[in-house]
């Protein structure tokens, strides 16, 4: 098998090492516009020797790592082998489940994955209002504190008072732990959140017109399927994906590639945001609306 070059100006690597998670978010971006991405029956998961060997043939951009995520990246049981062996530096988008604790790390071979300049933790735990508790997670990443790059991200739904997360900063501050927000994205009472470049790309139907994208970021199923984008990975669109990571051959298209789907695009691909060196004004994919 060939290596896989990701192209240089791709900003993201998400690694998708299962569809399970044990929180039941109504907001989850997984589920827009009626997606069914989490807790699928029957979902393949690769084994943790088939990501490693897959993800140690990338050849990465320069400060970009891959990043574990899912649905729960901690609930996938080989996450830990392949914490040891993969070769490339490592972000981990996590809930902290429970009884997920200190020794877990500490029983790893190696913490390397985990050390490298980033402008933010690269272990970034998610508070979501009504599943989780923000003391507790504040508490629980004190502990690992002192052996990991962590912090905490609380998800600014509108449902959050500003007393809340004042009291966030002040408890995050007091246990010495990094506190920062992360957006909310998506409808809440009628009320679209979050800056988009492209007007009408999140209305939930399709406009009945081609469009041209292409994107840079790299979103992996568990089944090691490469996606285009966010939304043919969270409703399963097969036929669109790329390719595989283990496939005999594989390089990333560079053109524009026509899209009928647009109006169910994911809204962290057309969200204004800042990219991987925190400089803002990102946007991951660039849509074209005629073939030029």
């Amino acid at each position: 098998m060939n290596r896989i070059l990701v192209p240089q100006d791709y900003d993201y690597v998400g690694i998708y090492l299962t569809d399970k998670c044990f929180l039941k978010c109504a907001y989850c971006l997984t589920s827009h516009h009626g997606a069914e991405f989490l807790n699928k029956h029957g979902a393949v998961h690769f084994s943790a020797a088939e990501w490693i060997c897959g993800l140690n043939r990338f050849i990465l951009p320069k400060d970009v790592p891959i990043s574990l995520q899912g649905g729960e990246p901690f609930l996938y049981r080989g996450i830990w082998e392949i914490l040891e062996n993969v070769t490339h530096k490592v972000d981990i988008m996590t809930a902290l489940p429970p009884g997920l604790t200190r020794e877990h790390f500490l029983k790893l071979k190696t913490l390397d994955w985990n050390r490298r300049p980033a402008p933010y933790p690269t272990i970034r735990v998610s508070y979501h209002k009504g599943q989780n508790d923000f003391k507790e997670l504040v508490d629980r990443i004190a502990s690992l504190n002192d052996i990991l790059s962590i912090g905490l991200y609380y998800l600014t739904h509108p449902s959050i008072s500003d007393e809340e997360i004042a009291a966030m900063k002040l408890y995050a501050k007091e246990k010495g732990v990094e506190l920062r927000a992360k957006d909310f994205l998506g409808l809440y009472q009628g009320k679209m959140y979050g800056e988009l470049k492209y007007p009408g790309s999140v209305d939930g139907q399709c406009k009945g017109s081609t469009v041209y994208c292409r994107n840079t970021v790299v979103p992996v199923a568990s089944d090691g399927r490469i996606y285009r984008c966010h939304s043919d990975l969270y409703f399963n669109r097969e036929e669109r994906s790329l390719g595989n990571i283990l496939d005999d051959r594989f390089e990333f298209p560079q053109e524009h590639r026509a899209c009928s789907f647009f109006g169910l695009c994911s809204e962290c691909d057309v969200k204004i945001k800042t990219n991987h060196l925190q400089e803002y004004g990102y946007t991951s994919v660039d849509i074209r609306f005629s073939q030029q």
